[in-house]
Order: C-alpha cells, then structure tokens, then sequence
C-alpha cells in the first residue's frame, strides 16, 4: 500500500495526511469516519473501533475498512501509528540528535538537506486546501481589518516576516510579541474586526492556544498558520494553513512556512490594488534618504 503512513519522502507522514489524501476515493460511509476522525484528531482514532463507528454513526467495519483504505493494514495499526504521532510530538530537539554524522562535506550534507526540505515544502503547498488559501488571502487583503500578528519562541520569526511585507502594502498590521506582558493591552483590545494572525509549529506551545481562544471570546477571526493541522490552536481557529516543519529532525525546519509567507503577499497586493502599490510609493518615498543607490 503506497499511500500508507510510512514518513517516506513524498509519502504522508501522519494518519492525518494519508486520510486527507484517501478522501477523493472513500466511501460516502468512510468519510463520516474521515470527517469524524479529523474533527477530534487524533483522540477520536485512540478510542474502541465501537466508540469512532458511533461518533461517525456507521458500522464497525467500516471503521476497519477505513483505516485500510488510508494505507494501514487494520484499526490497530491506525491506533499504532497515532500513538506514534504523539510520542514524536513530545520529544524535544535533544531527542531527535543523530547519534552518528552523515557520511560526506559539510556542503554536501547542506545541499543534500536543502534539496529535502525544498521538495517537503513545495509538496505541502500543493496539499493546501484551495478554499482556505482563498480565505487567508481575503482576510489579509481587507483593508478594513486590523491584521494582528503573532507567534511563539521561534515561530514570532514568521510573524515578524509577514508583518513586514504588509505593513508596506497595506494599513493596520501591527505584531503581538508578548499577549500576556507589554502587549496585554492589544489582546485586551480584540475586536469583531480584528484579525488574528497566529504561527505555532510543533513544539506546540499554550500560550497560543490561550491567545486563540482570547480572540474568539473577542468574536475576532483566526488565522492559523501551523506545521499540521492537528496543532491544538487549530481547534481554535477561522481558517488554518498548514505546512511542515520536517519535525524528524533535531531542529525542525521552518522553511516551509517562510515560503507560504512569501507567496501570500503577491496575491494580497493584487488583490489591494492601486491602494498597496500607492501605499509602495510612499513607503519608498519616505525611505529614499536612508537607503544607499
């Protein structure tokens, strides 16, 4: 079974993954199972195969039946992998060292890992949902939302990344360094309109969780954009873009989410229209003594 969970290159690296990839060839039947695994990832796949047939109201072998058509010989074998999932999840980067050095130069080691994370990324951002790509670019693109970002111990770098290409082509982005300290006042000022642009890559921390749920009670919308979509913010937001963080290793990459942030500001720009390149003259304008010919 090509399609199973076996962390290959170019194969899903989560039940997750296989199950969003199978959904095309499911069963009307084995997608409630899908819909329902998914809707409580991965506790509900943890549970008895009586207990997932009830929450997705079918039968117990279609539970079965499911589990294999994701590429896994049985329901213990997808409960297997699951627990699996979560074991990696909580291994910190000491724990994912490599005992040993790859054989070759340090340039062919940096080459050679260049070439893995650039295919991982480009393969999650063809898994991106269309629908929620649309959503994400819509949200950005509204002038008439505060875009407020923000992101945890090393995912603020993507947060500052982002921050920086829309503030030049549209108003009211601001970066929410520290929800709970200096920044307090900002979260406490969620509104209806607001955005909230919120980065959490594995390991998942709860100050983002915390911060979501902040934003909802504010009824402000959120934006997630994770390494998967089984991150607990998830639970959380508006819409989620998820792209891996190639997690195997000691310090995962985020070279994929960097990506994504590139590639939304050109459809955001287009979609601001005279506005953002407006807003781009006068950015520059205001800069020209500063920067060298």
């Amino acid at each position: 079974m090509s399609d199973g969970v076996d962390g290959a290159a170019g194969g899903p690296r989560t039940v997750a993954d296989a199950t969003e990839r199978a959904m095309g060839r499911l069963s009307a039947a084995e997608r409630r199972v899908a819909r329902a695994l998914l809707a409580d990832y991965p506790s509900a796949g943890l549970s008895t195969v009586a207990e997932l047939a009830e929450r997705a109201r079918v039968s117990p072998p279609t539970v079965v039946r499911f589990a294999q058509r994701v590429g896994l010989p049985g329901f213990a074998a997808l409960q297997a992998a699951l627990r699996d999932e979560l074991t990696h999840r909580s291994t910190g980067s000491l724990g994912r060292v490599p005992t040993q050095t790859p054989p070759g130069s340090a340039a062919a080691a940096v080459l050679r890992r260049g070439r893995q994370q650039t295919a991982q990324a480009l393969e999650c951002l063809e898994h991106l949902s269309p629908d929620a790509l649309d959503a994400a670019v819509a949200l950005l693109a509204d002038p008439g939302r505060r875009l407020v970002l923000s992101g945890g111990r090393f995912s603020r770098l993507l947060a500052t990344h982002l921050a920086l290409y829309l503030e030049q082509v549209r108003p009211g982005v601001v970066e929410m360094n520290d929800p709970t300290g200096r920044d307090l006042a900002m979260m406490i000022d969620l509104r209806r309109r607001d955005v909230l642009v919120l980065f959490d890559v594995a390991r998942y921390e709860r100050a983002a969780v915390d911060l979501a749920r902040s934003a909802r009670r504010a009824r402000a919308t959120v934006l997630l954009i994770t390494d998967d979509a089984v991150c607990p913010a998830a639970a959380e937001a508006d819409v989620v873009l998820a792209v891996s963080s190639n997690a195997d290793r000691a310090f995962g990459s985020m070279a994929g989410a960097f990506l994504l942030t590139e590639l939304l500001v050109p459809p955001v720009t287009e979609r601001l229209g005279d506005s953002a390149l407006t807003r781009l003259a006068r950015w520059e304008r205001h800069r020209a003594e500063e920067l060298l010919p």
